[in-house]
């Protein structure tokens, strides 16, 4: 299934892109994945790319993740590199699949309980590297000491990779995101050409 997403660089203000994107998709039915290459951090641009952009060489782009069914109303809407308004649609990659790196540790039993049910039910298709297996710590003379003490009543870490199927890959990263105390790497897509 990795080979329904495609990795999409559009030129244009992101806000605009975010806006014509999201309304595109609930315009046609609500159908299909999209993730912002921001949020998955595929998106960051390279000091020379910085410059090019400021110098007026080169517009603002921004990297989408989306499934085929998203890249078919982009190319129907935008045309392969026709520019329509304030946006063009510069390329399209197919994925074959997708990684990235975490690492937590953990302090508060809630948020141990909540990653511990995002990493033991990877989606089908994904599967994390080495396997699995968080590393707990119960210190009961820690018990009622505050947030920044030396000594926890309870700890909880893992670390390793996050790999496979690419739209499970991206739901998994968006899910872990949402908890401070993880650290995510960037996305890594294998890509093949569209």
């Amino acid at each position: 299934m990795g080979n329904n997403y495609y990795e999409v660089v559009l030129e244009g203000r992101r806000d605009y892109i975010d806006g014509f994107v999201h309304g595109l998709i609930a315009g046609r039915g609500g159908e299909g994945d999209v993730f912002f290459g921001k949020d998955l951090r595929i998106d960051e641009e390279r000091p020379l790319e910085i410059l090019g952009r400021l110098a007026g060489l080169r517009g603002e782009h921004t990297t989408l993740v989306v499934e085929k069914v998203v890249l078919d109303m982009l190319e129907e809407a935008l045309g392969m590199g026709r520019r329509e308004g304030p946006m063009r649609l510069v390329s399209a990659r197919r994925i074959r699949e997708a990684s990235f790196t975490y690492a937590f540790v953990t302090f508060s039993r809630e948020t141990g309980a909540a990653l511990d049910a995002i990493l033991s039910a990877l989606p089908p298709g994904v599967f994390a590297a080495p396997p699995y297996a968080p590393a707990y710590r119960e210190t009961p003379e820690g018990q009622g000491v505050e947030a920044y003490a030396p000594l926890h009543d309870y700890e909880m870490k893992a670390a390793g990779r996050i790999r496979g199927e690419c739209g499970g890959v991206c739901r998994c990263h968006e899910l872990l995101s949402r908890h401070e105390v993880v650290e995510l790497g960037p996305m890594e897509l294998g890509r093949t050409e569209a």
